[in-house]
């Protein structure tokens, strides 16, 4: 029995006749990956030997900057906080947690790049939800020595989304890199401003290690698609797809960087009027320019690996940074403190609590 002919109409397009379509940007795949274990509980993390240790080295780093001839009394730093603005300190506060609010925007920014995106057909929490886990890795980090809560970071949105994990560690990584990026070009800015070219030496050391970072960032992520063949030949299968996964990530995250390094800098922005109002509230006079600069290398600072997020070598190396400022020793050791109390200490206190009652941990 034979078929009956179809009519032009009913025929289905040839190959040639099909129309043109404009093609859909798919989200960036990446080879299937193992499933990711629960890390250990954060509690479990805090009494590691290897934390305890860096609470230790933290203590050590503040005595010797008590001992040192900067002739620090402990009482008259507690009478310069006691005395501080409190709507000051109030307004540094908020303004500095509004950084998260801009850091989640930028790791949505980061993840859409991947292809990681509820238009995608993914399950992505919302801004507020990205940044309950941002915040609950700042949380980790300062709890936790090597910057654990980075990794965190990375299991908290492979169980709440279901997307890759190493992926979603590859996107931290492009983020870390354009934060050094533009840390670095912002403190060499604001030092011609604040210093026409005559920097002090702590300040060298902090700009050198930031320019030093960038252009190693940069170089990595130039090479690695280059030393793919070489990776794939020396590492066994398993390990190269996570190597693949992770540099698809990095590389994937690079897309809208002008807006990414328009949130980047506002981040890094409010990280400096956060310290600025903070030595206003204390009543010691701080320019702008010098604010971001301390700011800046603070950050840079806290991020030695040997103590929960630089604990004892940030407030060090700061009193150090402020006092070749000019700044009296006293007020100076008043006004890191204070400031750690905001960036630092109230994040142990409010990201304890959140850890407790958030699902996403």
């Amino acid at each position: 029995m034979t078929k009956p002919s179809l009519t032009p109409a009913e025929r289905p397009p040839t190959e040639q006749e099909a129309p043109i379509e404009a093609p859909i940007e798919a989200p960036i795949e990446a080879p299937i990956e193992a499933p990711i274990e629960a890390p250990p509980g954060l509690a479990q993390k805090i009494l590691q030997p290897r934390t305890l240790i860096g609470f230790l080295l933290a203590g050590v780093a503040l005595f010797f900057v008590y001992r040192s001839g900067l002739k620090l009394d402990y009482r008259e730093i507690w009478a310069e906080m006691r005395q501080a603005n409190k709507l000051l300190l109030l307004a540094a506060f908020v303004i500095y947690y509004s950084s998260f609010i801009v850091r989640a925007k930028r790791w949505e920014v980061l993840l859409g790049n991947v292809g990681y995106s509820r238009e995608q057909g993914y399950n992505m929490p919302s801004t507020a939800g990205l940044g309950e886990i941002l915040y609950l890795s700042w949380f980790a980090n300062c709890v936790t020595v090597a910057r654990l809560g980075d990794a965190y970071r990375g299991y908290m949105l492979k169980r709440a989304a279901g997307v890759s994990f190493a992926v979603t560690v590859g996107t931290i990584l492009a983020e870390r890199l354009v934060d050094i990026a533009v840390l670095a070009a912002l403190m060499a800015l604001s030092a011609l401003l604040a210093f026409r070219g005559a920097l002090p030496q702590a300040l060298e050391f902090a700009l050198l290690g930031g320019i030093g970072i960038t252009v190693a960032g940069l170089a990595g992520l130039a090479s690695l698609r280059r030393i793919r063949p070489l990776v794939r030949r020396v590492l066994p299968a398993r390990l190269f797809d996570i190597y693949s996964s992770l540099e698809t990530g990095v590389i994937g995250s690079f897309r809208r960087v002008p807006f990414l390094l328009a949130l980047t800098l506002v981040g890094w922005l409010i990280e400096g009027l956060t310290l600025y109002l903070t030595a206003a509230a204390v009543g010691v006079p701080l320019s702008v320019a010098g604010a971001v600069i301390a700011a800046l290398a603070s950050s840079l600072l806290s991020t030695i690996p040997l103590s929960p997020s630089g604990l004892g070598f940030t407030e060090s190396g700061t009193v150090l940074l402020l006092t070749s400022f000019g700044m009296a020793a006293t007020p100076a050791a008043a006004v890191v403190l204070l400031s750690r109390v905001i960036n630092y200490w109230s994040i142990v206190g409010l990201g304890a609590i959140l850890y407790v009652f958030s699902r996403k941990k």
